[in-house]
């Protein structure tokens, strides 16, 4: 590695050279100037690593050069120095864009420490950079994180709709990221300019969720004070994506049946068709086929959605991908934090034995969980929710298990608090963690639900997409 090169823009001479004689000691490479004006077409020629500007110049002073310097070369490093006392002006240097500061009278110990910190940085955020590509290059495609056979299909396929506008159906169990496949569908076609409006049709109850859809006209319901351009409207040229449209309400299924093969809607109160040319994208974690069996999703509906399937493995079914996406999401956390984060081989074990039925949404909360309680670089636990995941066999109740030494009355109240846990985490899975919905949905006051949520030790954050 080549010896790093500093410049020191100081007015002093005897300054100038205490600094240039630390850091030559210190292993660096120095050249001196005196002014902000000799320093420009010194930098220019972009031979630095790193500027030392004192503040305080004659003519030009250092904030300025400063600045006029991260014009050209953002990715400069640069240290200032001011005088005892002057933090304003080395918060001002910082936002500027400077990545450390000195006070003097700078001891020898301080601008090495300094020095060494600011060259530590950049190396760890070049090495993140590094790595980042690496796996971008090898089994990244637009956000989507995979090396498993049918990843990479999924990957293949993704490019074949870019040229197409035919509706897709994506299906997946919660937390495999079906958003991300959504969205790296609109961005890979030559709709890509246009909008991409997502919603969600779960979250929304079905009188909102249809005038959040189509839109409405001035005066259309009590309240409608003004306009309301629809999500739908709001898509056009681009691509509406149709989130959870498993739970979408049958009313609304025939409008939008009715939407897809007209290519027109109108809003709510409106008397005037409006033409539509937007790809459908939708999603759900149901079980479509059983949907339709119970008459609670239309048939024609389910075909014109369906005509290009994808369906997204469980991470259960692609552990391979595991240690990638853990890289991932280590790299994301380095990048924000400034640190290098690595993973135990312990820690990584227990990450391959789980079975993981929160999917990748899981791994991501896991994993910054762990960063929390592990505070240091090296993460050498996991944690993982209490939250009871499984899946009980068709026709059963989830826990029948009953205890014949309580008297009835004490078994009544011990099966109404799993009943109430169960149900309660159905519909906060349901919404996303959003408790206002939980709660006016179920019938009971957010207080109420926040009183529950605590009982149970239900986290809403673990409900997130």
């Amino acid at each position: 590695m080549e010896t790093p090169k500093i410049l020191i823009v100081e007015d002093e001479i005897n300054s100038s050279i205490v600094f240039s004689r630390i850091l030559e000691k210190g292993g660096y490479t120095v050249d001196c100037v005196y002014s902000a004006e000799e320093a420009v077409p010194m930098i220019s020629k972009g031979d630095y690593d790193l500027l030392m500007i004192d503040v305080v110049l004659p003519g030009m002073d250092g904030l300025t050069l400063l600045k006029k310097v991260k014009k050209t070369d953002p990715d400069i490093l640069t240290v200032v120095v001011t005088a005892y006392g002057s933090i304003n002006l080395a918060v001002k240097a910082v936002q500027a864009g400077a990545n450390d500061f000195l006070e003097k009278p700078v001891v020898p110990e301080k601008i090495l420490h300094v020095m060494n910190k600011v060259f530590e940085a950049k190396r760890l955020r070049d090495e993140v950079a590094t790595l980042r590509s690496n796996l971008s290059q090898r089994y990244r495609f637009a956000n989507i994180i995979g090396k498993h056979r049918k990843m990479r299909q999924i990957f293949q396929l993704i490019g074949s709709l870019a040229d197409t506008i035919s509706p897709v159906m994506i299906t997946g169990e919660t937390g495999t990221g079906k958003d991300l496949v959504a969205r790296a569908i609109h961005y890979q076609s030559r709709r890509k300019d246009k909008p991409f409006i997502a919603i969600n049709c779960a979250a929304l109850p079905e009188n909102l969720l249809e005038s959040e859809l189509f839109g409405y006209e001035r005066g259309a319901f009590t309240g409608a004070n003004k306009q309301k351009i629809g999500k739908i409207e709001q898509a056009e040229g681009g691509t509406l994506f149709l989130d959870e449209i498993g739970d979408t309400p049958m009313g609304i299924q025939a409008k939008l049946l009715r939407a897809v093969q007209t290519k027109k809607i109108e809003r709510l109160g409106g008397s005037h068709p409006i033409s539509l040319d937007i790809r459908i994208i939708a999603a759900t974690n149901k079980n479509l086929s059983h949907e339709i069996a119970e008459k609670r999703f239309r048939m024609d509906f389910f075909y014109r959605l369906n005509v290009v399937p994808i369906t997204i493995p469980p991470l259960r079914e692609r552990m391979e991908d595991l240690p990638l996406l853990v890289d991932h999401f280590l790299e994301k956390q380095s990048l924000e934090r400034n640190v290098a984060l690595k993973i135990s081989e312990k820690a990584m074990s227990r990450l391959m034995a789980h079975p993981w039925p929160g999917n990748i949404r899981e791994l991501e909360n896991v994993l910054e969980r762990a960063m929390i309680f592990n505070r240091g670089a090296v993460i050498e636990d996991v944690l993982f929710s209490d939250l009871k995941m499984e899946t009980p066999a068709p026709g059963k109740p989830a826990d029948l298990t009953i205890d014949t030494d309580l008297p009835l009355s004490a078994l009544r109240e011990s099966f109404l608090s799993r009943l109430e846990k169960e149900y309660l985490t159905q519909l906060l899975e349901k919404f996303q963690g959003s408790i206002k919905n939980t709660a006016a949905h179920a019938g009971i006051d957010v207080r109420t639900v926040r009183r529950k949520m605590k009982e149970f030790k239900l986290d809403k954050w673990d409900f997130k997409v």
